[in-house]
């Protein structure tokens, strides 16, 4: 009988020492975040992008489901960081001292999107890393002006690899009052939104398709970053670098992508560079303006369309090209020639 009362105790402190109260869930933090993920697309871009035709694509352009998210809470009067919390993707108790504050909450698990500066409501900002490569943009000399086609040292950007999408929401002035003992919990309510945009590109003319082993896209004029708390944009323009889909069939060069948008400064312009390699080696660039595209209102879908010919030359080729022998463009400067 001893025995058999020494082991039921023992079990009952096993049970309770195996028992852990988690403050961030209990109703007694007196605070619930209640956290909303908004993965709709518009409809003109969920059409055109036809993700029963391209699955692949769904993950990069909606973007996943996150596992976690971040919770910031910032004193409303200097904007400095006072508590954080982490919390499921539909959110939960948090435990914050009472008073007024501004609140980030972002979603965590992306790839190569990178959170950095959040001691501080207006440093939290997001990016992504340089692949290395960059890019530099001449003007086209003229018979009036030869001289020009310089290069600016504002011409030269950099090559960024593109964002996965990062889901940030904001609360400004949330009021965390002095909680009674008996008090019901105070809830906030935040629903999170893409940081960045999903746009595709198409080269809808492709003459000689069946002789590229490889197509690459360079887009300039985008946005280096933002920041979570107003979404403002970096100060410096930077390119993006992708592998784009060849349709021998239909004769079509296909890519989407994503980004942070594009630059703020009004007289950027948006270059899609497409660099091709051939079969025995050669390589080709096309060149192309896209910036009114980007610009249309009316571009709700995030369509960009290159509807010029674009021919590949064939192995008898004589003309100029790049040297073949060059295998890799990570590290390289890569001129475009603009007009």
């Amino acid at each position: 009988m001893r025995k058999y009362l020494l082991l039921l105790m023992a079990g009952f402190l096993l049970v309770a020492a195996g028992c852990k109260r988690i403050p961030m869930y209990e109703r007694e933090a007196g605070i619930y975040l209640r956290v909303a993920v908004d993965q709709s697309l518009d409809p003109a871009q969920e059409s055109h992008l036809d993700f029963g035709a391209r699955p692949q694509l769904r993950d990069k352009v909606v973007g996943k489901m996150p596992e976690l998210v971040r919770a910031c809470f910032y004193d409303a009067v200097s904007h400095e960081l006072v508590a954080e919390d982490f919390l499921p993707p539909t959110g939960g108790f948090v435990d914050v001292p009472a008073g007024a504050y501004d609140v980030i909450v972002y979603s965590l698990g992306t790839e190569a999107t990178q959170v950095s500066g959040t001691e501080s409501r207006a440093g939290g900002f997001a990016s992504t890393s340089p692949t290395g490569a960059r890019v530099k943009l001449q003007a086209v000399p003229t018979k009036d002006d030869p001289d020009q086609g310089g290069e600016p040292a504002s011409s030269e950007q950099a090559v960024l690899f593109e964002p996965d999408h990062l889901f940030v929401g904001k609360i400004a002035g949330a009021m965390v009052p002095v909680r009674p003992e008996e008090a019901e919990s105070v809830v906030l309510d935040v629903t999170l939104s893409r940081l960045s945009e999903s746009w595709s590109v198409e080269v809808i003319d492709v003459e000689g398709a069946e002789r590229i082993q490889k197509a690459e896209i360079y887009i300039t004029g985008q946005a280096a970053g933002r920041y979570l708390w107003d979404a403002r944009a970096a100060t410096r323009p930077c390119a993006l670098g992708f592998e784009c889909d060849v349709d021998v069939a239909k004769g079509q060069l296909f890519s989407a992508f994503n980004t942070f948008g594009r630059h703020a400064d009004p007289e950027t312009e948006v270059i899609v560079n497409v660099l091709v390699t051939t079969n025995s080696g050669a390589r080709f660039r096309y060149v192309y303006d896209v910036t009114d595209q980007w610009l249309n209102p009316d571009n709700s879908a995030h369509r960009i369309v290159v509807d010029e010919p674009l021919e590949i030359p064939g192995d008898d080729y004589q003309g100029g090209g790049f040297d073949p022998v060059v295998n890799d463009w990570d590290g390289e400067a890569i001129d475009i020639i603009i007009g």
